[in-house]
């Protein structure tokens, strides 16, 4: 009986610690780049009052509000993604909620009819990303449509959805992050990068930062790209934070609309500032500017 009882002693442990991280990852979805709303306002709030972040509590999850948060994470002993997971919550003292980043029911249809067709092989979230985005593409070149990424009236139709309501842009990008964070964020790491390039090596560099978003070995939103530690030198010296003029903010609509001077280059550098050692082991493929990209 003493070892029955243990057994199910042991059993309810399992489960009671298996339940909480259940609910735990179902009921406290990360904040991240371009979620918007209380949750975020509250972690501003927290991050306001301890010295990292000196932007305005508007509950827009943005630069201002990435930075802070990688820094109070780095501080702390955390991961420094820029998410506000259970682990920051805990660590901002904020108690576990509900995500305010909702799946998208006509996106979740799209994803359905794309898995059954062969075009999709990714989750049915309802979350549009990259995966979505270049099967939405396919269908639609495959169909005689214009592929542009967006569920609109045409493409409704031809997978056979409803044509009303709103549609839904593509962006590379995690749950959450409108086109419109992405053309900013994009155009930021842009004009810290590479003002004063050539246009074409200007869009070169947002390039660049998609493949990157698209290719397996890196983070796979625009934001995890930009952030990612010791990847550009804009966000370590601050140059990222410079105001973006209106050549960036092209440069990154043509980026995001497809044009990618580099072939699918994932690296670039500039030979003549280049410090890391280890750039000088990829093998350039094109030279745009002052900058060598390479594919691997």
């Amino acid at each position: 009986m003493k070892k029955i009882a243990k057994i199910v002693c042991i059993a309810l442990m399992i489960t009671l610690v298996f339940g909480v991280i259940f609910i735990e990852t179902i009921f406290a979805g990360s904040l991240s780049w371009g979620s918007r709303g209380t949750e975020v306002r509250q972690v501003q709030t927290k991050l306001k009052q301890w010295g990292y972040y000196t932007g305005v509590v508007d509950g827009v999850f943005g630069a201002g509000t990435y930075r802070a948060v990688v820094q109070f994470q780095r501080k702390n002993g955390l991961t420094a993604d820029g998410k506000v997971g259970p682990a920051t919550r805990r660590a901002l003292g904020i108690s576990a909620a509900a995500t305010s980043v909702k799946a998208d029911q006509t996106v979740r249809a799209a994803q359905q009819k794309l898995k059954q067709w062969g075009y999709y092989d990714g989750f049915v979230d309802g979350i549009y990303g990259s995966k979505t985005g270049d099967a939405i593409k396919r269908f639609q070149r495959k169909n005689g449509l214009t592929a542009d990424g967006i569920i609109g009236a045409q493409t409704k139709k031809a997978l056979g959805l409803p044509t009303g309501g709103s549609t839904t842009a593509y962006a590379p990008t995690s749950r959450g992050v409108s086109r419109n964070d992405d053309v900013r964020l994009l155009a930021m790491a842009i004009h810290g990068e590479a003002r004063g390039e050539p246009y074409t090596g200007q869009v070169a560099v947002g390039a660049v930062i998609l493949n990157r978003v698209r290719h397996p070995s890196f983070p796979n939103s625009i934001a995890g790209v930009v952030y990612q530690p010791l990847a550009f030198t804009a966000v370590d010296d601050g140059q990222i934070y410079l105001s973006p003029n209106d050549t960036s903010f092209k440069a990154a609509r043509d980026a995001l609309n497809g044009w990618d001077p580099t072939g699918g280059a994932i690296y670039y550098w500039n030979p003549a500032t280049a410090t890391s050692k280890w750039i000088w082991t990829r093998t350039p493929t094109v030279k745009i500017g002052k900058h060598w990209f390479a594919h691997k």
